[in-house]
Protein backbone atom coordinates (compact mmCIF):
# COMPACT_ATOMS: atom_id res chain seq x y z
CA UNK A 1 0.00 0.00 0.00
CA UNK A 2 2.72 2.33 1.01
CA UNK A 3 4.58 1.39 -2.10
CA UNK A 4 1.34 2.49 -4.40
CA UNK A 5 1.12 5.36 -2.64
CA UNK A 6 4.63 6.50 -3.22
CA UNK A 7 4.46 5.73 -7.11
CA UNK A 8 1.11 7.75 -6.73
CA UNK A 9 2.82 10.80 -5.64
CA UNK A 10 5.71 10.61 -7.99
CA UNK A 11 3.30 10.05 -11.09
CA UNK A 12 1.72 13.54 -9.17
CA UNK A 13 5.15 15.31 -9.50
CA UNK A 14 5.82 14.15 -12.85
CA UNK A 15 2.68 15.44 -14.11
CA UNK A 16 3.38 18.57 -12.21
CA UNK A 17 6.86 18.97 -15.21
CA UNK A 18 4.27 19.16 -18.12
CA UNK A 19 2.09 22.07 -16.60
CA UNK A 20 6.01 23.98 -15.26
CA UNK A 21 6.44 25.86 -18.73
CA UNK A 22 2.99 27.30 -18.55
CA UNK A 23 3.01 28.50 -14.71
CA UNK A 24 6.73 30.19 -15.32
CA UNK A 25 5.19 31.88 -18.09
CA UNK A 26 1.77 32.95 -16.37
CA UNK A 27 4.01 34.11 -13.13
CA UNK A 28 6.68 36.39 -15.66
CA UNK A 29 4.35 37.69 -18.25
CA UNK A 30 1.08 38.37 -15.72
CA UNK A 31 1.59 38.39 -11.89
CA UNK A 32 4.92 40.07 -12.34
CA UNK A 33 3.75 42.76 -14.02
CA UNK A 34 0.66 42.92 -12.30
CA UNK A 35 2.19 43.10 -8.79
CA UNK A 36 4.76 46.07 -10.49
CA UNK A 37 1.64 47.82 -11.77
CA UNK A 38 0.40 47.51 -7.70
CA UNK A 39 3.42 48.44 -6.23
CA UNK A 40 3.90 51.38 -8.68
CA UNK A 41 1.08 53.17 -8.02
CA UNK A 42 1.99 53.63 -4.16
CA UNK A 43 4.76 55.70 -5.15
CA UNK A 44 5.39 59.04 -7.15
CA UNK A 45 8.27 59.50 -9.77
CA UNK A 46 10.41 62.81 -9.45
CA UNK A 47 12.08 64.32 -12.23
CA UNK A 48 15.69 62.45 -11.63
CA UNK A 49 13.87 59.29 -11.90
CA UNK A 50 13.50 58.42 -7.93
CA UNK A 51 10.67 56.96 -6.67
CA UNK A 52 8.53 58.48 -3.45
CA UNK A 53 6.39 56.66 -1.57
CA UNK A 54 3.60 58.50 -1.24
CA UNK A 55 0.71 55.56 -0.39
CA UNK A 56 -2.69 56.02 -1.63
CA UNK A 57 -2.12 59.77 -2.59
CA UNK A 58 -2.28 58.89 -6.24
CA UNK A 59 -5.81 57.13 -6.14
CA UNK A 60 -7.25 60.11 -3.96
CA UNK A 61 -5.93 62.50 -6.82
CA UNK A 62 -8.25 60.68 -9.30
CA UNK A 63 -10.87 60.62 -7.20
CA UNK A 64 -10.51 64.19 -6.64
CA UNK A 65 -9.80 64.69 -10.27
CA UNK A 66 -12.49 66.87 -11.93
CA UNK A 67 -12.52 64.92 -15.37
CA UNK A 68 -12.57 61.64 -13.53
CA UNK A 69 -16.04 61.90 -13.09
CA UNK A 70 -16.57 62.46 -17.15
CA UNK A 71 -14.12 59.65 -17.86
CA UNK A 72 -16.17 57.41 -15.91
CA UNK A 73 -19.35 58.41 -17.10
CA UNK A 74 -17.80 57.86 -20.48
CA UNK A 75 -16.21 54.41 -19.99
CA UNK A 76 -20.68 53.34 -18.25
CA UNK A 77 -21.38 54.83 -21.23
CA UNK A 78 -19.49 53.38 -24.04
CA UNK A 79 -19.69 50.23 -22.28
CA UNK A 80 -23.11 49.35 -21.28
CA UNK A 81 -24.63 51.29 -24.00
CA UNK A 82 -21.86 49.69 -26.43
CA UNK A 83 -22.40 46.28 -25.75
CA UNK A 84 -26.41 46.75 -25.68
CA UNK A 85 -26.09 48.33 -29.12
CA UNK A 86 -24.27 45.30 -30.21
CA UNK A 87 -26.06 42.66 -28.93
CA UNK A 88 -29.22 43.97 -30.31
CA UNK A 89 -27.72 44.43 -33.88
CA UNK A 90 -25.92 41.23 -33.95
CA UNK A 91 -29.09 39.49 -32.49
CA UNK A 92 -31.41 41.09 -35.09
CA UNK A 93 -28.95 40.18 -38.00
CA UNK A 94 -29.00 36.39 -36.49
CA UNK A 95 -32.58 36.33 -36.73
CA UNK A 96 -32.83 37.16 -40.14
CA UNK A 97 -29.81 34.85 -41.28
CA UNK A 98 -31.64 32.07 -39.21
CA UNK A 99 -33.93 32.19 -42.02
CA UNK A 100 -33.13 30.48 -45.42
CA UNK A 101 -33.33 32.61 -48.50
CA UNK A 102 -31.54 33.33 -51.74
CA UNK A 103 -27.85 35.06 -51.22
CA UNK A 104 -27.53 33.98 -47.11
CA UNK A 105 -24.20 32.70 -47.92
CA UNK A 106 -22.65 36.25 -49.86
CA UNK A 107 -24.43 38.33 -47.22
CA UNK A 108 -23.50 36.42 -44.25
CA UNK A 109 -19.47 37.49 -46.25
CA UNK A 110 -20.11 40.91 -46.19
CA UNK A 111 -21.74 40.69 -43.13
CA UNK A 112 -18.43 39.81 -41.60
CA UNK A 113 -16.51 42.18 -43.33
CA UNK A 114 -16.23 45.25 -41.24
CA UNK A 115 -15.48 42.30 -38.26
CA UNK A 116 -12.67 41.08 -40.23
CA UNK A 117 -11.13 44.39 -41.71
CA UNK A 118 -7.98 45.34 -39.33
CA UNK A 119 -9.17 48.55 -36.69
CA UNK A 120 -6.61 50.99 -38.32
CA UNK A 121 -8.32 50.19 -41.66
CA UNK A 122 -11.72 51.14 -40.32
CA UNK A 123 -10.91 54.17 -38.29
CA UNK A 124 -9.09 55.69 -41.27
CA UNK A 125 -12.52 54.98 -43.36
CA UNK A 126 -14.66 56.47 -41.26
CA UNK A 127 -12.45 59.56 -40.05
CA UNK A 128 -13.15 60.32 -44.02
CA UNK A 129 -16.77 59.36 -44.05
CA UNK A 130 -16.65 61.77 -40.56
CA UNK A 131 -14.61 64.79 -42.13
CA UNK A 132 -16.35 67.59 -41.72
CA UNK A 133 -16.13 69.69 -45.32
CA UNK A 134 -15.71 66.42 -47.67
CA UNK A 135 -17.86 63.57 -45.62
CA UNK A 136 -20.55 61.47 -47.13
CA UNK A 137 -22.39 61.60 -43.69
CA UNK A 138 -22.31 65.36 -43.25
CA UNK A 139 -22.70 65.93 -46.95
CA UNK A 140 -25.95 63.00 -46.73
CA UNK A 141 -27.58 65.24 -43.72
CA UNK A 142 -26.73 68.62 -46.16
CA UNK A 143 -28.96 66.85 -49.11
CA UNK A 144 -31.36 66.00 -46.75
CA UNK A 145 -32.28 69.34 -45.49
CA UNK A 146 -30.78 68.44 -41.92
CA UNK A 147 -28.09 70.55 -41.66
CA UNK A 148 -27.02 73.64 -43.73
CA UNK A 149 -23.33 73.55 -42.27
CA UNK A 150 -20.21 71.25 -42.20
CA UNK A 151 -20.87 68.86 -39.08
CA UNK A 152 -17.48 68.21 -37.23
CA UNK A 153 -18.88 64.83 -36.03
CA UNK A 154 -15.40 64.04 -34.47
CA UNK A 155 -14.58 67.37 -32.86
CA UNK A 156 -17.86 68.50 -30.89
CA UNK A 157 -17.43 67.48 -27.68
CA UNK A 158 -21.64 66.40 -27.40
CA UNK A 159 -21.29 64.50 -30.50
CA UNK A 160 -17.33 62.36 -30.46
CA UNK A 161 -18.51 59.56 -27.95
CA UNK A 162 -21.26 58.83 -30.04
CA UNK A 163 -19.22 58.97 -33.35
CA UNK A 164 -16.54 56.53 -31.95
CA UNK A 165 -19.11 54.07 -30.31
CA UNK A 166 -20.92 53.84 -34.30
CA UNK A 167 -17.14 52.97 -35.66
CA UNK A 168 -17.06 50.29 -32.46
CA UNK A 169 -20.58 48.78 -32.72
CA UNK A 170 -20.49 48.70 -36.30
CA UNK A 171 -17.01 46.52 -36.20
CA UNK A 172 -18.02 43.90 -33.25
CA UNK A 173 -21.79 43.53 -34.30
CA UNK A 174 -21.30 40.91 -36.96
CA UNK A 175 -19.26 38.61 -34.41
CA UNK A 176 -21.92 38.72 -31.95
CA UNK A 177 -24.36 37.76 -34.77
CA UNK A 178 -22.16 34.70 -35.47
CA UNK A 179 -22.17 33.58 -32.30
CA UNK A 180 -26.13 34.27 -31.43
CA UNK A 181 -26.55 32.42 -34.47
CA UNK A 182 -24.63 29.11 -33.39
CA UNK A 183 -27.44 29.19 -30.44
CA UNK A 184 -30.06 29.54 -32.70
CA UNK A 185 -29.40 26.86 -34.39
CA UNK A 186 -28.92 24.92 -31.26
CA UNK A 187 -32.43 24.91 -29.72
CA UNK A 188 -34.31 21.74 -30.92
CA UNK A 189 -36.53 22.45 -34.19
CA UNK A 190 -39.14 20.03 -32.33
CA UNK A 191 -39.69 22.92 -29.81
CA UNK A 192 -40.83 25.19 -32.87
CA UNK A 193 -42.85 22.04 -34.05
CA UNK A 194 -44.89 21.65 -30.97
CA UNK A 195 -45.54 25.04 -31.00
CA UNK A 196 -47.36 25.47 -34.62
CA UNK A 197 -49.28 22.61 -34.27
CA UNK A 198 -50.65 24.32 -30.35
CA UNK A 199 -51.60 27.15 -32.80
CA UNK A 200 -48.45 29.55 -31.95
CA UNK A 201 -47.95 32.84 -34.27
CA UNK A 202 -44.22 33.55 -34.98
CA UNK A 203 -44.14 35.97 -32.31
CA UNK A 204 -44.98 33.90 -30.03
CA UNK A 205 -42.67 31.44 -30.72
CA UNK A 206 -40.08 34.23 -30.51
CA UNK A 207 -41.06 35.76 -27.23
CA UNK A 208 -41.99 32.38 -25.63
CA UNK A 209 -39.32 29.89 -26.67
CA UNK A 210 -36.71 31.88 -28.77
CA UNK A 211 -36.19 34.55 -26.20
CA UNK A 212 -36.01 32.72 -23.16
CA UNK A 213 -33.72 29.90 -24.64
CA UNK A 214 -31.28 32.63 -25.69
CA UNK A 215 -30.89 34.25 -22.77
CA UNK A 216 -27.92 32.74 -21.44
CA UNK A 217 -26.00 33.21 -24.26
CA UNK A 218 -26.81 36.93 -24.37
CA UNK A 219 -25.72 37.06 -20.84
CA UNK A 220 -22.80 35.49 -21.77
CA UNK A 221 -21.77 36.91 -24.83
CA UNK A 222 -22.88 40.44 -23.47
CA UNK A 223 -20.37 40.26 -20.00
CA UNK A 224 -17.67 39.39 -22.84
CA UNK A 225 -18.18 41.94 -25.45
CA UNK A 226 -18.24 44.18 -22.08
CA UNK A 227 -14.96 43.12 -20.97
CA UNK A 228 -14.02 43.65 -24.86
CA UNK A 229 -15.61 47.24 -24.72
CA UNK A 230 -13.91 47.73 -21.43
CA UNK A 231 -10.09 47.37 -22.91
CA UNK A 232 -11.36 49.23 -26.49
CA UNK A 233 -8.30 51.81 -26.51
CA UNK A 234 -7.59 51.61 -29.96
CA UNK A 235 -10.49 52.99 -31.85
CA UNK A 236 -10.91 55.62 -29.66
CA UNK A 237 -7.38 56.55 -29.85
CA UNK A 238 -7.06 56.36 -33.61
CA UNK A 239 -10.90 58.50 -33.67
CA UNK A 240 -10.19 61.23 -31.42
CA UNK A 241 -7.48 60.52 -29.15
CA UNK A 242 -10.22 60.96 -26.51
CA UNK A 243 -10.73 64.38 -27.05
CA UNK A 244 -11.99 67.01 -27.37
CA UNK A 245 -11.92 68.02 -23.56
CA UNK A 246 -11.82 64.60 -22.43
CA UNK A 247 -15.38 63.94 -24.24
CA UNK A 248 -14.79 60.42 -25.91
CA UNK A 249 -11.78 59.55 -23.19
CA UNK A 250 -12.69 56.14 -21.13
CA UNK A 251 -10.44 54.79 -17.99
CA UNK A 252 -8.11 53.33 -20.43
CA UNK A 253 -7.01 56.20 -22.52
CA UNK A 254 -6.52 57.68 -19.06
CA UNK A 255 -3.70 55.36 -18.32
CA UNK A 256 -2.18 55.59 -21.27
CA UNK A 257 -2.03 59.69 -21.44
CA UNK A 258 -0.57 59.70 -17.87
CA UNK A 259 1.78 57.00 -18.82
CA UNK A 260 3.06 58.09 -21.98
CA UNK A 261 1.82 61.28 -22.60
CA UNK A 262 2.19 63.19 -19.20
CA UNK A 263 4.90 61.09 -17.66
CA UNK A 264 2.97 60.19 -14.38
CA UNK A 265 3.41 56.14 -13.89
CA UNK A 266 2.23 56.44 -10.45
CA UNK A 267 -1.16 57.98 -10.98
CA UNK A 268 -1.57 55.37 -14.28
CA UNK A 269 -0.92 52.74 -12.00
CA UNK A 270 -3.41 53.76 -9.74
CA UNK A 271 -6.07 54.19 -12.15
CA UNK A 272 -4.70 50.44 -13.92
CA UNK A 273 -5.16 49.01 -10.34
CA UNK A 274 -9.31 50.21 -10.68
CA UNK A 275 -9.80 49.29 -14.01
CA UNK A 276 -8.39 45.64 -12.65
CA UNK A 277 -10.75 45.53 -10.14
CA UNK A 278 -13.52 46.79 -12.34
CA UNK A 279 -12.57 44.17 -14.77
CA UNK A 280 -12.45 40.96 -11.84
CA UNK A 281 -15.92 41.74 -11.35
CA UNK A 282 -17.07 41.48 -14.86
CA UNK A 283 -14.53 38.20 -15.38
CA UNK A 284 -16.29 36.67 -12.23
CA UNK A 285 -19.47 36.87 -13.48
CA UNK A 286 -18.53 36.06 -16.99
CA UNK A 287 -16.79 32.56 -15.74
CA UNK A 288 -20.05 32.17 -13.70
CA UNK A 289 -22.49 32.98 -15.86
CA UNK A 290 -20.28 30.47 -18.59
CA UNK A 291 -20.62 27.93 -16.28
CA UNK A 292 -24.37 28.13 -15.68
CA UNK A 293 -25.04 28.37 -19.65
CA UNK A 294 -23.43 25.00 -19.82
CA UNK A 295 -26.03 23.65 -17.44
CA UNK A 296 -28.61 24.51 -19.68
CA UNK A 297 -30.75 21.59 -21.18
CA UNK A 298 -33.26 22.10 -23.43
CA UNK A 299 -34.63 18.48 -22.61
Amino acid sequence: MKGKNKLERREKSFNMLYVLPMAVVYVVLIIYPMLEVMRTSLYERKVNGDMLFVGLENFISFFENPDSAKIVLNTAIWVFGGTFAKLFLGFLMALILYKNFFGKKMITGVMLIPYAMPAAVSCMIWRLLYNPMFGHIGQLMRDLGLTNEAVNFLGNIKTSLLAVMIVNVWAVAPFCALNLLSSLYSIPKYIYEAASIDGASSWQQFWNITFPLMIPSLRTLGILIGIWGFNSFDVIYMMTTGGPANSSAILVNTVYDYAFRFNDRGYSSAVSVICFVILSVFALLYVRSAAREDDVSYE
